[in-house]
């Protein structure tokens, strides 16, 4: 009972914060973070611990898998370039230049400031993918972080296991260590890959959906524990998965209702992974002992974006002077504050040894640098992105959008006028006039609005698109209320639904 009452409260919580967390402006990370430790803190809601393994080999795999189905390889091929420098030779250099200030700057050994440098390297993506979707930044950049952040993960669990083995056995052997990292993210690759080709070849030989969706969820979690039981990486390996399904077998063996199905089940999936990892990272902040080495943990923070700083700018020079990549430098400024520590560092953290030297200070520092990103460049992420112009329109969008408001507001007086005057209120003459001069405002829009559409084309198109999906999800619904009231037989409405779900992917893709 006390289980059942504690998942209640847990999803009380969530809901809330997810109610007010948009109206407040805070990413909804933050917000759970931030509710959780202080509910926490007051004794309101249990200190439940985070369970690494779990984490880890459960719901690891869901926030990785669920994200890599979304991204579409040929997006991701464009920034191939700035992808590959960031998540492989990028990691290193992070992990290395932070352990650097830590070291001087703090005085760790020199194997935990480099562990250190490591687990506070990984970028969780969640609150910045989360404010791109409500501002709409272009899409070129948000690929560009997810496609960063997926293959960031993979690396840095790689270095964090060699840089572990070296902190607790004292040796560090650079040959064997360079062929251990190659193995485990081929052989992670490879592993990936070919279970997400025979996990697209099964599903061709089916056409339920639910089964689908229980196959896809064995891809998510077997594809990680077949590679760590071949010692790979299984990060990489739910990263190929994910990638192979998603641009391979999506649209090859999946009919149109399945991928409508499935894009739902593993939406929901990774909200409610994330919602559960965010409640636990802030159940498992220590107020007293966050307050206590704060200055420590202020220090470890400027390190964090020192380290940060020393990727991103040089990484874009080079790539600007000499590859074929231009990536403008208020992305690169984004890039630098999105580089927000969550839930997988706090994982890493928690799955240290207690007889790693120093394991207390360690987790101590490491949990408080977390809440100190989620509070500070959580919250300032969304007036960022509007202080560097990337959710600002332009001044021909803004007469643009002008524009639309006139229409919109013209249509409703007009539709309100007419009411008016069904129930007798207005005359016919008062009607008449007011009805008369409203659509004069509406026309002088509806000129200006298509003098101005070809140069918006793509702003129609994506408006264009919103509305057909609403129609078709009422078409559905229309069908769905049929076939309850049998109006109609339930073969007859099958084979509409199927044809809406058809329609509605071909509009989404």
């Amino acid at each position: 009972m006390l289980n059942l009452t504690t998942i209640l409260a847990l999803l009380a919580t969530a809901s809330l914060v997810g109610a007010f967390a948009r109206r407040l402006g805070i990413p909804y990370a933050t917000g759970l973070v931030v509710t959780a430790f202080l509910l926490g803190s007051w004794g309101l809601l249990p200190q439940l611990a985070l369970d690494s393994t779990v984490v880890l080999h459960l719901f690891l795999p869901v926030l990785l898998f669920e994200t890599a189905i979304r991204i579409d390889v040929a997006l991701l091929r464009r920034s191939f370039e700035s992808v590959f420098l960031l998540s492989t030779v990028g990691v290193v250099v992070m992990t290395g230049t932070t352990g650097v200030v830590l070291h001087v700057a703090l005085g760790f050994d020199w194997p935990i400031a480099l562990l250190m440098g490591n687990m506070l390297s990984i970028t969780d993506t969640v609150a910045i993918l989360a404010a791109f979707k409500e501002l709409k930044v272009p899409q070129r950049l948000g690929t560009l972080i997810e496609g960063e952040s997926l293959l960031n993960d993979g690396t840095a669990l790689v270095l964090f296991g060699l840089l572990l083995n070296w902190t607790l056995s004292g040796h560090f052997d650079p040959l064997k260590s360079a062929l251990d990292l190659v193995w485990v993210i081929v052989a992670g690759g490879i592993i990936g890959g070919v279970v997400g080709i025979l996990t697209s070849l099964a599903l061709l030989q089916t056409r339920d959906h639910l089964t689908e969706i229980m196959l896809s969820t064995l891809l998510a979690l077997g594809s990680y524990h077949v590679a760590e039981e071949f010692h790979a990486s299984g990060v990489i390996s739910v990263v190929t998965a994910g990638l192979v399904l998603g641009n391979y077998g999506w649209r090859r063996a999946l009919a149109p209702s399945s991928q409508v199905a499935l894009g739902s089940f593993w939406e929901y999936a990774g909200f409610g992974v994330t919602t559960v990892v965010f409640l636990l990272v802030g159940l498992n902040v220590n107020s007293v002992q966050w307050v206590q080495y704060l200055p420590v943990i202020l220090i470890s923070f400027a390190a964090v974006q020192l380290g940060r700083a020393s990727l991103i700018y040089p990484v874009f020079w080079v790539l600007g002077r000499f590859g074929r990549e231009q990536v403008p430098l208020n992305w690169q400024h984004l890039m630098q504050l999105g580089n927000i520590k969550g839930s997988l560092t706090m994982v890493l953290a928690a799955s240290l040894p207690m007889q790693l030297p120093g394991y207390r200070d360690l987790v101590t520092v490491v949990f408080g640098v977390v809440m100190m990103s989620l509070l500070v460049q959580g919250i300032t992420l969304a007036p960022v992105i509007r202080r560097l112009g990337l959710a600002t329109p332009s001044s021909r969008r803004q007469r643009f959008e002008r524009e639309q408001l006139r229409l919109i507001t013209g249509r409703a007086v007009q539709q309100e006028l007419v009411t008016l005057y069904e129930s007798g209120i207005l005359s016919n003459s008062n009607f008449e006039r007011l009805r008369a001069r409203t659509q004069v405002s509406i026309a002088g829009a509806e000129r200006e609005l298509r003098r101005l559409g070809t140069e918006f084309q793509d702003h129609w198109d994506d408006v264009l698109q919103e509305i057909g999906q609403r129609l078709k999800h009422i078409e559905k619904s229309a069908v769905l209320n049929a076939i309850r009231q049998d109006l109609v037989s339930y073969e007859v409405a099958q084979e509409y639904l199927e044809q809406l779900d058809s329609q509605m992917v071909e509009q989404k893709f």
